[in-house]
């Protein structure tokens, strides 16, 4: 049995960290023996608490500059656990379970993003960042999420010779469309069946181009009586504001931020279209491949592997061009979204399954178990 610790920041919302849930419940426990360790716990926490057949440590960081303490509690925790391999999520935990490590145990860090704009998330960051690229060639194993990412920080100049791509896993049972769900949302929100709904999906971050989705959503209001928006997510309320400000009279009318929620399937199930407007940082992007899953067509920028991940059944544009944005949901409009929508969910199924996801990773892991 190899004994292998997974290891994240924090269980909050967010892509990475429904991958690393994912993970965490699919992996073979009768061949893995887990260790599941988070600095922060998170609102996700009770959720990995409940899986079983695994050990759960919220190491209980006190804030960013709690960096001793915890660095001598992990240290002491590895220790005893004496793990075969260290799976980790995201830079400050690449980095503190790269440092606090058993000199036997073999180090893998998770790579998510690609093509990142650091200078916008401030000093710390940049400095996470610098410190992984000149550690890189330290660690056994890095898995990223997309080729996209692993070309993104070789040009970086990290040491990427040991890195390989495993795809995002997406769970096509919880993801799938609900024909009462969608009766139920299209109800609460007045949408007739010949209205055409419009969704993004995503926290609200320059990265993810909102202001630009805005510019053209009041373009699209503008033209089309029978359209409808709703944009699901939290995050920095400057850029909410602002989005506000573009879209005008649209605003809280036809255009609604439903706010963070956990039950997007069931959002998924009552969209038509659903866009992804990113201008940088994607690596694989959940919301694309999850809208698929419930038989959504997608427009999509070509950020990390947003083209790939669509191929023919949606339209993919450039990022940061809203002309282009434009013409692609207009282009997507006039096709058989019903029929795209059958064809966009079995490409999720045949290509980014979590037992894929799964069991590439058990692959990958096994073979650091020692001897």
């Amino acid at each position: 049995m190899v004994k292998v610790v997974l290891a994240i920041r924090s269980l909050d919302i967010g892509g990475a960290e429904r991958q690393f849930i994912e993970l965490v419940k699919h992996i073979d426990k009768s061949q893995f023996d887990v260790t599941v360790c988070t600095m922060y716990g998170g609102v996700q926490e009770e959720i990995v608490k409940r899986i079983p057949h695994i050990t759960y440590y919220n190491l209980q960081k006190r804030g960013r500059y709690d960096v001793l303490s915890f660095f001598t509690n992990y240290a002491k925790l590895l220790r005893e656990i004496q793990p075969d391999v260290i799976y980790s999520f995201l830079s400050e935990m690449n980095l503190f379970s790269l440092w606090c490590k058993p000199k036997e145990t073999k180090m893998i860090w998770g790579f998510r993003a690609s093509n990142m704009d650091l200078k916008r998330y401030g000093k710390l960051p940049q400095l996470l960042f610098w410190l992984q690229k000149h550690l890189s060639s330290r660690v056994d194993k890095i898995i990223a999420n997309s080729s996209a990412s692993i070309a993104f920080h070789q040009s970086q100049g990290f040491d990427m010779s040991h890195a390989t791509v495993i795809y995002n896993g997406i769970d096509t049972e919880r993801f799938q469309r609900d024909m009462s769900a969608r009766a139920k949302f299209r109800s609460m929100y007045g949408l007739k069946e010949s209205d055409v709904a419009i969704g993004i999906v995503a926290r609200i971050d320059y990265m993810k181009g909102y202001t630009i989705f805005a510019e053209v959503m009041r373009e699209i209001l503008k033209r089309y009586d029978h359209i409808k928006v709703f944009a699901v997510g939290d995050g920095d309320q400057t850029i909410k504001r602002a989005c506000e400000e573009i879209l005008d009279v649209y605003h809280n009318k036809r255009f609604q931020w439903l706010g963070q929620r956990d039950d997007v399937e069931v959002i998924y199930s009552g969209l038509d279209i659903v866009v992804s407007s990113s201008i940088f940082g994607e690596g694989f992007s959940n919301s694309i491949a999850e809208a698929m899953s419930c038989e959504v067509p997608c427009v999509v920028t070509d950020v990390g592997e947003g083209r790939m991940i669509v191929g023919d059944t949606g339209e993919v544009v450039p990022p940061k061009d809203s002309k282009a944005l434009l013409i692609g949901i207009e282009n997507l409009m006039n096709k058989d979204l019903l029929k795209l929508g059958k064809e966009a969910r079995q490409r999720i199924i045949e290509n980014f399954s979590i037992q894929q996801m799964v069991r590439k990773t058990e692959e990958t892991i096994g073979v650091f178990k020692r001897q």
